[in-house]
């Protein structure tokens, strides 16, 4: 009788010893899920903690500013720890010096710009459009003393235009479309915002330029429209990336892009609001900035025939030789990012 009950004794302390095991364990392994659930959340914090997205646009420019004027860009990034930096450039060609010395994340650029940077082995991709016209946006204005009333007048004459901007692509159009080349005319590389006063001044007798500065020049009375860009074929004006952001934080680029598109469509839907913040924003007139959302799609979409048109834009400067070396810019554009996003047409 003794000897069972010490047997009964002895398997009832076992019992306790195995659930006392059983108990340590599960707070271990508790422990340490919790344990492994912190440091991943430490980690996803220490991904992105301090983060700068480094992005370049310009004053003719409106989703980035957009985004900034109604915190959308805070919004969606803070809890992150991450900041977008707008830098403000006259034009693209700063831009893309900026890329090349390593100072930007992202940029809008025009698409002549863009293809230039390629050609000359700048580590970029072509990721979304932010800017597409029929050809109105932009143009050749003259002095109205000039004597310049058609494009043939220009033959010999002092025009001004800034460099590696959508503006020499037209001027390159407008001469082969009269069968002139550079060299019939007294051509003066000018930085974007001087080539107001020059017309002013009478220094230059006309200038290739885009809205705003379209506008806002032919506003000012002393100067005329002589051809727009209408009828040559449409091309976008694009958003670039460097490669190695790109490749490193793929999904922050889906999340910029579902940015802009917000902005894009809230400014499309407030169109006076947006006019009215973009001028406060810059200094540009209203009504120049009106001329552009009349003249611009401003929708992000690369769709077959945007990318098509950016291709035969490559091959258009190399023609030129603007580019040395021939270019398959499709292998350069990288719509990925877009299609996460669901941006379409």
């Amino acid at each position: 009788m003794i000897d069972r009950m010490k047997m009964r004794n002895k398997c009832a302390a076992l019992r306790f010893v195995f659930r006392l095991l059983t108990l340590a364990v599960g707070v271990s392994v508790l422990g340490g899920y919790a344990l492994i659930n912190t440091t991943m959340a430490e980690g996803a914090e220490k991904k992105y903690e301090g983060l700068k997205i480094r992005w370049a646009t310009q004053p003719s420019q409106t989703q980035a500013a957009i985004a900034e004027e109604l915190g959308y860009f805070k919004e969606e990034f803070e809890a992150d720890g991450v900041a977008v930096e707008l830098r403000i450039f006259a034009s693209g060609p700063p831009i893309i010096e900026a890329f090349a010395a390593g100072e930007l994340d992202f940029g809008q650029v025009g698409n002549q710009p863009a293809i230039q940077a390629i050609a000359n082995g700048i580590k970029i991709d072509i990721i979304a459009a932010y800017m597409t016209s029929d050809g109105s946006s932009s143009g050749l204005v003259a002095r109205n003393d000039s004597g310049i009333k058609t494009l043939s007048d220009i033959r010999g004459r002092k025009v001004a235009y800034t460099v590696g901007t959508v503006a020499h692509q037209l001027l390159l159009k407008l001469l082969q479309s009269e069968n002139l080349t550079e060299n019939d005319l007294q051509l003066i590389s000018l930085r974007l915002g001087d080539i107001p006063a020059a017309l002013e001044s009478g220094s230059i007798d006309a200038a290739v330029t885009w809205e705003p500065y379209l506008t806002s020049i032919l506003e000012k009375g002393n100067s005329h429209l002589v051809v727009n860009g209408t009828g040559f074929p449409n091309s976008s004006s694009i958003i670039i990336g460097k490669k190695t952001f790109l490749e490193q934080y793929p999904e922050l680029v889906v999340r910029l892009l579902k940015v802009l598109d917000r902005s894009e469509k809230w400014s499309r839907q407030h169109i006076d609001e947006s006019v009215r913040l973009l001028s406060k924003r810059t200094g540009v007139a209203e009504s120049a900035y009106r001329a552009s959302f009349r003249a611009i799609d401003f929708s992000l979409y690369l769709d077959e025939q945007r990318v098509n048109a950016l291709a035969d834009t490559a091959e258009f400067l190399f023609e030129q030789g603007t580019i040395r070396e021939r270019l398959n810019l499709k292998d350069f554009i990288d719509t990925s990012s877009l299609e996460k996003a669901g941006i379409t047409k």
